[in-house]
């Protein structure tokens, strides 16, 4: 790790001193022994990548004569596929119980053994079924890997295949539980990712269940939609305006983004849902909406609003007792703001002017906020949101080429500004 070899330079400078520098080595060097980080990572990953490249084989060698073989073979097979990775995850809870890699590891390739046992078994005795039905009942079979191996691997390959099964549901239609009743089943690995979070877990498989959950929500969240499409941005907002909150709170306050999916997916999906609207085309569809509170009461686009608002609502008002209307920053109440805007487009089209501002101003407070704290990712990241705000109103807005052309270059040339005077000044404070 980087702060090991800084410690002489800080025992140099009596920042920290030696007895510190020394409990500081030994804890990392302990952590990385103990963690899917070290190097018996590496190990113990390429060892399970040369067991499936040796079982890969075997298959190919089993499947030249497949169809030449009895049933009878052929089952026991489909069988020892599924038995051998049970016995390594055995041997992995009572032999290798502190290795999270070896509990990770046995837990994924069973995982993975039960969808081939399915496909086989299913071949063999020529079962028919659809997708849907396939997806859930692997799902359902291996899901109680999630606390029996304590594994976080696996319950990402979950929260994937619900989310496949959500859609194979639209597809063929056969929901076993009901369409919108699947989204009980994302609840299932939850309490394991909150005892994750309680201890502070620093695995890289947390830091990537901090990406997949929002994501997996986001996308799945289309799968409500029936008769009334277009009033999902409100639902959508709302969703990540929910994502900006936790990503703001302290357990990830102090986290590099890269470690904050919560915060980058509600920020960039809260933007890219003003851009969408920021056309004239988006709210001529909602216009044409029937009534809010008619036929569109009923809808599960609306009846997911419901619930959304109702949460992010009271997340909101504790935000507000804890910390006062004065300490709320503009991204924790943007959701609230849209909704407002969003229900003006019935009655008028102010809205599309209002939120062409709101994505301008969210570029400037971008800018700001990456000059102030010196990071030119965040400050690129506002100057990018200007220059797509730009481009989508080149299409729609008459104006000469000529016109278009210098504004163009009047963005270009601020991107080659802001950049050359941030470096200056982070080469400023270095030299300080």
């Amino acid at each position: 790790m980087n702060i090991l070899h800084d410690l002489h330079e800080l025992v140099g400078a009596n920042v920290i001193t030696s007895e510190t520098a020394h409990q500081i080595s030994d804890y990392y060097k302990k952590r990385q022994t103990n963690s899917p980080g070290g190097k018996n990572k590496q190990l113990l990953l390429f060892g399970i990548l040369g067991a499936f490249l040796v079982g890969i084989g075997l298959l190919f060698i089993v499947a030249n004569k497949w169809e030449e073989l009895p049933r009878s073979v052929k089952t026991a097979c489909a069988f020892l596929l599924l038995i051998v990775p049970q016995l390594l995850c055995v041997y992995a809870m009572y032999k290798k119980a502190d290795k999270v890699v070896w509990l990770e590891s046995t837990a994924l390739i069973l995982f993975f053994a039960v969808c081939a046992n399915i496909s086989l078994v299913s071949q063999i005795y020529h079962i028919n079924g659809d997708a849907s039905t396939f997806i859930f009942t692997w799902m359902m079979l291996t899901v109680p890997l999630v606390y029996i191996m304590n594994s976080s691997a696996v319950s990402i390959g979950y929260l994937i295949g619900i989310l496949s099964y959500s859609f194979a549901v639209r597809f063929d239609g056969n929901a076993l539980l009901g369409d919108h009743l699947t989204w009980l089943l994302f609840l299932v690995p939850i309490p394991h990712y909150f005892r994750l979070i309680r201890s502070s877990s620093e695995s890289p498989l947390t830091k990537l269940l901090h990406w997949v959950i929002p994501g997996v929500l986001t996308l799945n969240l289309g799968t409500v939609v029936t008769n009334f499409g277009e009033l999902m941005p409100p639902v959508y907002f709302t969703l990540f305006g929910i994502f900006y909150f936790i990503g703001s709170g302290n357990y990830f306050r102090n986290r590099t983004p890269e470690q904050n999916g919560y915060l980058i997916i509600g920020t960039f999906g809260s933007i890219i849902t003003l851009i969408v609207m920021s056309f004239q085309s988006s709210w001529e569809k909602v216009s044409s909406l029937p009534h809010p509170f008619g036929t569109l009461s009923t809808a599960p686009e609306f009846v997911a609003f419901l619930l959304l608002f109702s949460l992010a609502s009271g997340i909101l008002y504790r935000e507000i007792r804890d910390r006062g209307l004065g300490g709320l920053r503009i991204m924790e109440v943007a959701w609230f703001l849209f909704i407002l805007i969003f229900v003006l487009g019935f009655f008028t089209t102010a809205p599309v002017f209002l939120i062409n501002l709101a994505v301008f101003a969210t570029g400037v407070l971008m800018i700001r906020k990456g000059a102030g704290e010196n990071n030119l990712s965040t400050l690129n990241s506002g100057m990018i949101v200007i220059t797509i705000l730009l481009i989508c109103r080149s299409f729609d807005i008459d104006l000469t080429y000529f016109v278009k052309g210098l504004m163009f270059v009047g963005v270009g040339i601020g991107f080659f500004i802001t950049n050359w005077w941030m470096l200056k000044k982070q080469r400023k404070n270095e030299a300080q």
